[in-house]
């Protein structure tokens, strides 16, 4: 079975356009608009993501802060997080975060999928 992966980012058409994407790759894909909606979704959502694909930069609770918090919880803190960001600054975010890769915006389509693929975690 293969887990759903969550895409968290508050450009709304960007989001649903990476959405998607990702169901026409075969993916089952979850939104969230901020860190905030984001973490709710993780609570409410059985099984568990496989990845999250976060944008750093949001309203409510930004990329960072969503990370930080979902760390902090044990069931949470093992899924992988794909940084999707359009700062080149955010490369050492992701480190910080404990991200597993970094995609910089605007990504190559190829690419983005190869790396969900690569990344999120199958059950």
């Amino acid at each position: 079975m293969t887990r759903p992966l969550l895409v968290v980012d508050d450009d709304t058409d960007l989001r649903e356009a990476l959405e998607e994407v990702l169901r026409d790759a075969g993916f089952t894909v979850l939104g969230a608009c901020n860190g905030r909606e984001a973490l709710e979704v993780l609570a409410r959502t059985r099984p568990l993501p496989g990845l999250v694909l976060l944008d750093m930069m949001m309203p409510v609770l930004d990329g960072h802060g969503f990370a930080q918090e979902m760390h902090a919880v044990p069931e949470w803190k093992h899924i992988p997080v794909v940084i999707f960001s359009a700062s080149a600054s955010n490369a050492v975010v992701a480190a910080e975060v404990g991200a597993c890769a970094y995609l910089r915006k605007p990504v190559d389509v190829e690419v983005l999928v190869e790396t969900v693929g690569q990344h999120l975690l199958r059950e």
